[in-house]
């Protein structure tokens, strides 16, 4: 199998990354950063959408500090094994990955991230893929699609956006269950696309 390419400058951006988090979040990082280590020296460092990751022949996991919490999240989660009920995402969904959300130090357990790692890096040494069927494309409603037009730079971002990305701002709209909640998160999505960024750009931005 070859070996996966991860970004030369790694470790220098997740040691400048852990200096601007919280004083709660540092240590949890800290933690999750050195039991990942520890589990194989094979592991290395990498940074992937602006965020911390960890790769041995293709992604394994990556760690952010979210405003109430660290996540740590698998890029395999879907196909390990749940065992210590640790995941806060259904496994019942089509998403790939799975996160484990942690407020505290106290709530790290070295040993639960051990036992994921390891299944992670089987998954990647033995080749397997995540296997989900190609979402369908969600027709863009007239109410957006007229937001859209009137917004020049924004259609223009829109429309190159991949299907997940156009996907997310539309599952966004249309699951407001009042129509002054629509208006104002298509007013948001509105500014945020022209501005070109992703509906989770948050919590992306590391």
């Amino acid at each position: 199998m070859a070996i996966s390419k991860v970004n030369p400058d790694a470790t220098e951006k997740i040691d400048a990354y852990l200096t601007t988090v919280s004083d709660d979040h540092r240590p949890i990082l800290d933690l999750i950063r050195k039991t990942v280590h520890a589990v194989d020296d094979r592991i290395q460092e990498d940074w992937k959408w602006r965020a911390p990751c960890f790769s041995l022949d293709g992604l394994i996991c990556w760690f952010v500090a979210f405003k109430h919490h660290v996540g740590l999240n698998f890029f395999k989660g879907a196909l390990i094994k749940d065992t210590h009920g640790a995941f806060v995402e259904n496994n019942d969904d089509d998403k790939g990955n799975r996160m484990i959300h942690y407020k505290t130090l106290n709530e790290v357990n070295p040993a639960v991230i051990e036992e994921y790692i390891k299944q992670a890096v089987l998954l990647n040494e033995k080749d397997i893929k995540l296997d989900f069927p190609k979402k369908k494309v969600i027709d863009v409603p007239d109410y957006f699609d007229t937001a859209l037009k009137e917004n020049t730079a924004a259609r223009k971002v829109f429309n190159g956006f991949t299907d997940a990305q156009r996907r997310d701002y539309i599952e966004w709209l249309t699951e407001a269950k009042r129509e002054t909640t629509r208006d104002k998160r298509m007013a948001q999505a509105i500014e945020w696309i022209a501005e070109g960024k992703v509906r989770n750009w948050k919590y992306m931005n590391c």
